[in-house]
């Protein structure tokens, strides 16, 4: 079984309405097709040769929320996320003090490995 992606992007969203691009007219006649029957949409509106799509719906209405989540959304890594996946990883302990000192500074990279290193790793083992 072939896995088809369809690629949809916002352009533009305003009250009641939302302008949508398609990576082809492929894709964006096969959204319509579905989008038609369901409840909220009050009107569709595409020119054949474009890829751009503008849908009339409903406040709160299931369209208006299912057109809301097709927003894509950012997720962000921080240093501290970053450090606390790789650092189960490393072995040595030269490189996990570096790596700590490097990613969280030199306070807070010294008390995380000490602490870590010195008291929690120990205590686990013996407890487990």
């Amino acid at each position: 079984m072939q896995r088809y992606k369809l690629m949809i992007e916002y352009i533009s969203k305003r009250r009641g309405e939302a302008r949508l691009y398609f990576s082809t007219r492929k894709d964006r006649d096969l959204f319509v097709y579905f989008i038609s029957g369901v409840e909220g949409v009050l009107e569709v509106e595409y020119k054949e040769n474009t890829k751009t799509l503008l849908i009339k719906f409903q406040e709160g209405s299931f369209a208006h929320r299912l057109i809301e989540s097709l927003k894509p959304t950012e997720v962000y890594i921080n240093k501290e996320d970053l450090h606390f996946y790789i650092q189960p990883l490393l072995k040595h302990p030269a490189v996990k003090l570096g790596f700590s000192l490097l990613m969280l500074g030199l306070p807070v990279g010294l008390l995380s490995f000490s602490f870590c290193s010195m008291f929690l790793i120990p205590y686990l083992k013996t407890k487990f």
